[in-house]
């Protein structure tokens, strides 16, 4: 086959994928929130030559090799909401392109490559949002996992004294390695092939995959190691204020996790921002389909895949699953870190109708063009279900619409209002919007029982120059919150502070204090439900 016969499908699957992207951005169906923010906040100081982070701010994993490549989209497409979206799409085309490359290199055979990809570039609702909505990484760590899949398999079998081939296998993992732990879920498989095929002829090649593999992974090992360690515990320990971690769940709720929440979310019978089945009851057939391909691949005798390629699809799969419930990452409600399944079951789903293409044609188009409108047609409700749009907010509290972001920017600068106290989501959001002319301390309380974490304040430096303003700059913002205002409200009373206030949309402002308060005076980060009931809701002003 010609490298045309084979580039042309990748093409035209490419180009819907484009489509289907710029329809959706078009349609403002993605809510930017303060993930995104601190990743473009970071991009803003890397590209204003401030810093280079090594990781996401506050935190002691995911690389900032996203915000590095945002920077750069920042430089030729200027500093805005779009400018990640660009850089997000280019980097999805990728995912696409090393998708297809991976079903060929596994199967050499056109049909299951394109099926592969073409499932890649209609895919999931949760595939879309966090190809789209950037959290750090994973449009980065799908490619470098299709790229040591694609390394792992050649260096094992038909190029094994590549040196090219083993330096970029290894100089993907240390990448991936630095980038997101997901990576693991890649490695451990290819690991495992490589010990299955081991020669000793090829040690040198293997001590110098693993050189680059550390020259690659270099920004992890550096900070782990001037931080006490801290890029390990955060596999090990509970989310802290140093934010080195999260909280362990029974293993009991990780396989909730796991069989309702998560492969649904993967399958796409399930928004990755909603309990709920998309479809239902029919979408519940996916689970017992999945469950079926699976089996089939495991019994099937003379698969239509090269040698070893469907072992290590399915031990891919089977790892992940292990260790989905095995980590702590398995509380995570959303279903994003299943995003790495997506790429190996739909090589799978390609080469299934493949094998039953000559017996039941019709059968397979049919199945074949199902799937795809299944997908596309909720990718399509999501998008037309506002609010929410696609979020990649799981509680509503947190779900802040972008329609009134001008209009508290505008009254905030305006009147000089450019410093203050907020929560996570509505500080860095502001943060980015206004090019850090307005900075917020993120140490109000956002959830519904008004727990605080300290390691929501994700950037230290920000308190700072709050702490240095003048009082007739400090305001204080919440969001979808009327009860935390009302103590808020009545704190301040108790402390003898006035303060004027206003409604702008989802946001409630205090602005005019009579003097400077801090959080911590008002006790805010100490509250939890307990605390709601001592207050009774008083008469609120009319918004301003």
């Amino acid at each position: 086959m010609s490298k045309r016969d084979l580039l042309l499908p990748l093409a035209a699957v490419l180009a819907s994928a484009a489509i289907l992207r710029a329809a959706l951005l078009t349609a403002g169906a993605f809510t930017f929130n303060a993930d995104e923010a601190v990743v473009a906040v970071m991009a803003r100081h890397i590209w204003h030559g401030k810093e280079i982070p090594v990781f996401f701010y506050g935190q002691a994993y995911m690389g900032s090799l996203d915000a590095i490549l945002v920077a750069l989209g920042f430089a030729v497409f200027g500093e805005s909401v779009l400018a990640m979206r660009i850089v997000q799409s280019i980097l999805y085309m990728a995912v696409i392109a090393t998708t297809y490359w991976l079903g060929w290199r596994l199967s050499g055979r056109r049909y299951i490559a394109s099926v592969a990809a073409l499932i890649a570039a209609t895919p999931p609702a949760v595939m879309t949002l966090y190809t789209t909505a950037t959290l750090g990484g994973y449009n980065e760590t799908l490619i470098l996992g299709n790229l040591i899949l694609i390394y792992g398999y050649e260096v094992t079998h038909e190029h094994e004294s590549s040196w090219r081939r083993w330096a970029v296998l290894g100089a993907a993992a240390g990448l991936g390695w630095w980038t997101n732990g997901l990576i693991v879920v890649y490695l451990a498989p290819v690991a495992l092939l490589i010990l299955r095929r081991f020669s000793s002829a090829n040690l040198t090649r293997y001590l110098w995959a693993f050189l680059f593999v550390m020259l690659f992974s270099a920004p992890w090992w550096q900070y782990n190691f001037s931080h006490n360690n801290a890029a390990i515990a955060v596999f090990l320990h509970g989310r802290r204020a140093d934010n080195t971690g999260f909280e362990a769940a029974p293993v009991g709720t990780r396989l909730v996790g796991l069989l309702f929440l998560g492969l649904p979310a993967a399958m796409g019978i399930r928004f990755p921002w909603a309990e709920s089945y998309f479809a239902f009851p029919l979408s519940a057939l996916a689970l017992p389909g999945c469950a079926g391909l699976f089996a089939y691949w495991v019994v099937r005798r003379k698969p239509a895949l090269r040698r070893d390629a469907r072992g290590l699809l399915l031990l891919m799969v089977g790892l992940f699953l292990l260790i989905f419930v095995a980590s702590t990452f398995g509380t995570d409600p959303t279903g994003r870190y299943f995003l790495p399944l997506i790429p190996p079951l739909a090589i799978l789903t390609g080469a299934t109708l493949y094998e039953l293409r000559p017996r039941r044609r019709r059968l397979v188009q049919s199945a074949g063009v199902g799937l795809l409108a299944f997908y596309l047609i909720s990718n399509g409700a999501a998008a037309l279900r506002q609010p929410p749009g696609f979020t990649t907010q799981f509680d509503p509290i947190t779900h802040i619409p972008h329609d009134h972001d001008q209009a508290l920017i505008d009254f905030l600068e305006d009147n000089g209002f450019t410093r203050g106290y907020s929560n996570y989501w509505v500080a860095f959001r502001l943060a980015f919007l206004t090019g850090e002319r307005i900075v917020l301390s993120a140490t109000l309380p956002y959830k519904a029982d008004l727990s605080y974490n300290p390691a929501d304040e994700r950037y230290p430096p920000y308190r700072t120059v709050v702490q240095n303003a003048g009082p007739e700059q400090i305001v204080y913002i919440t969001s979808n919150h009327p009860r935390l205002d009302e103590i808020i409200r009545q704190r301040m009373a108790e402390a003898g502070v006035g303060a004027e206030e206003t409604q702008i949309g989802p946001y409630h402002v205090f602005f005019n204090l009579s003097k400077p308060i801090t959080p911590e005076a008002l006790g805010l980060d100490r509250l939890n439900a307990g605390h709601i009931e001592a207050y009774k809701p008083q008469p609120r002003p009319r918004p301003g």
